[in-house]
């Protein structure tokens, strides 16, 4: 850890600790560094200053070493709907402005780092990098692939969107001036899952550091993790959108294939609800599938702990989702698709990955694998103790033990 407090400058568009995803993330990367160094974080100002605003009065202590700078973000409603990546046009018009404001800043302040956390994607690394200050990149993700074979399954408007978003990704890893520009003036870039480390080798010339853009808080002690009875079914907790891209279809049709008894409990809800719950009818699933709707996230983690593993069917996934690691805290095993972020937390003492391959393939090897747990309870509860060792690796504790290494790393080469 750190012995002297840095003045660190964070570039972090979507910041607010009432929200998950891309908010939720910055937030949580702005409080944790707080802990350790002075921050001063440029974020966007129309979606995000009220929130912060409010919530910095109501919690003074939480923000004690937090400044807050807020840039505001123009936008046309109507070209995002008629073509929605227009939103990258004016995200980059707001980094240009941020930046604008970073230098004068920094003839205040004298930033002794600059670190630019969100959002996590690396198509748009913004402009801090040019700051002559020590620069520190990511976590990154967006780098993965939707693999090809899986396309056809995901109705045709999926097909086209991703198919076109594979082949910018190609281009923008390669290509993109600033995208190369930040990833050489780096002085260390963290990544988010091992297609990151790959690219960034192979196309930028440059090693990383996995890290991902999520991470828990350590527990006091773990939930006891459920017991099968004999004779009883394994229960399955699905959590996420009911959208194609989420493919709990995946799901459904492995369970047609099981011999043993099985029982899904779906936390979510979204527009292929009709769809899916119509195909659980068909396949005469109805009693085994039971679809629960939002379900708050304080209920959450108590359905996932009555539950015996957690089956991931995602065919592309933008990052990591928070509830693979809560399902870890729970105890739960995994059976998750070998790609996106899930793919570097699960290994083989927590879960179980099925290979990338054509749709049929993966439905079948996801019904093995389930009959394979339910006739194994000994190696289910071995995963599950795995698992609950598996999520001390992903925790602020750890992420932040990297950070400072980093940060010190970069100040003392400078």
């Amino acid at each position: 850890m750190n012995k002297r407090r840095l003045k660190v400058l964070l570039g972090c568009y979507a910041c607010d600790p009432n929200f998950g995803s891309e908010p939720g993330m910055g937030w949580n990367f702005v409080s944790n560094i707080a802990k350790h160094h002075d921050v001063h974080a440029i974020v966007e100002e129309g979606e995000f200053k009220e929130n912060l605003t409010r919530y910095s009065a109501e919690h003074p202590e939480d923000v004690k070493n937090i400044t807050f700078h807020f840039v505001r973000r123009h936008h046309h409603n109507t070209l995002r709907k008629i073509w929605p990546p227009s939103y990258y046009w004016f995200y980059r018009v707001w980094h240009k402005r941020a930046y604008k404001l970073a230098v004068e800043l920094n003839k205040k302040e004298n930033f002794d780092l600059v670190h630019q956390v969100n959002l996590a994607g690396f198509r748009e690394p913004g402009y801090l990098w040019k700051l002559n200050k020590p620069f520190i990149w990511g976590p990154l993700g967006g780098f993965t692939q939707t693999a090809w074979c899986l396309l056809p399954g995901m109705g045709l408007h999926a097909l086209l969107y991703f198919s076109m978003r594979n082949i910018l990704n190609l281009f923008q890893k390669r290509f993109n001036y600033a995208v190369r520009r930040a990833a050489k003036k780096a002085h260390t870039i963290f990544v988010s899952d091992s297609q990151g480390e790959t690219d960034a080798r192979n196309i930028w010339n440059r090693e990383t550091v996995m890290m991902k853009e999520i991470a828990t808080h350590p527990l006091p002690s773990y939930p006891p993790v459920a017991l099968r009875q004999p004779a009883t079914p394994l229960r399955i907790c699905w959590v996420g959108e009911l959208i194609p891209r989420k493919a709990l279809d995946i799901l459904i049709d492995a369970l047609t294939l099981c011999k043993h008894p099985m029982q899904v409990e779906v936390l979510g809800r979204g527009p292929k609800l009709q769809t899916w719950q119509s195909k659980c009818i068909a396949s005469e699933l109805q009693h085994c599938v039971n679809f629960r709707g939002f379900v708050p996230h304080k209920h959450v983690t108590s359905i996932m702990s009555s539950c015996h593993v957690l089956c991931i069917t995602s065919i592309e996934e933008g990052g990591t989702s928070t509830v693979v690691l809560e399902a870890l805290q729970c105890g739960l095993p995994i059976i998750a698709i070998d790609h996106c972020g899930f793919a570097s937390v699960i290994n083989e003492n927590c879960g179980i990955k099925i290979a990338v391959q054509p749709r049929q393939k993966i439905i079948r090897d996801f019904a093995e694998q389930l009959d394979f747990l339910y006739a194994n309870e000994p190696t289910r509860l071995a995963l599950a103790a795995g698992a609950q060792k598996r999520s001390e690796d992903f925790t602020w504790n750890a992420n932040m033990k990297m950070l400072n290494k980093a940060y010190e790393n970069a100040c003392a080469s400078y």
